[in-house]
């Protein structure tokens, strides 16, 4: 395979690998919030800040990685109700004004205070893109990788 066969399928890898994150936080089984009973990943700046990145060192493997915001920890994460220490309110100033609720310190303090009161599920969003990529490697992306070797077995023989 040429280096730009290389190149498109690494891209084309990439583009997957973005696209099935966007639609795990899409997934009403992954990204409903059971607090509030819908889902809160699908349209969440997590969902749009998704990015692909793409490290090519000659002479090694190609690495490809998704890249969230640094909270997808603590989506990822079931916290314990009454564990440590309450969110700062700081960081829910932006959720709440996207989601338009109140965003004076009494509003947001309450929502502080019930994360901390209550604990929150985690939403298994790793989880499930680790059983999709095998997937979609099994079904699609092993299939063309073979296929591009075997292309270039056969131009390297017939040459």
């Amino acid at each position: 395979m040429s280096k730009e066969g290389v190149q498109l399928a690494i891209n084309k890898i990439a583009d997957d690998l973005l696209a099935l994150a966007a639609a795990v936080l899409e997934d009403d089984r992954i990204g409903t919030n059971e607090k509030v009973g819908k889902n809160t990943l699908r349209d969440s700046a997590l969902n749009g800040d998704l990015e692909a990145s793409i490290s090519m060192v000659t002479g090694e493997d190609p690495i490809i990685k998704a890249l969230f915001n640094h909270y997808v920890v603590y989506l990822e994460w079931t916290r314990p109700p009454k564990y440590k220490k309450k969110p700062p309110i700081s960081v829910l100033k932006d959720w709440a004004a996207k989601n338009g609720i109140p965003t004076d310190a009494g509003t947001l303090w309450a929502i502080s205070y019930a994360i901390w009161r209550d604990g929150h599920k985690g939403r298994p969003i790793f989880a499930t893109m680790d059983k999709e990529l095998d997937g979609l490697f099994l079904d699609d992306w092993a299939n063309k990788l073979y296929n591009a070797i075997v292309d270039n077995l056969d131009n390297f023989f017939n040459d």
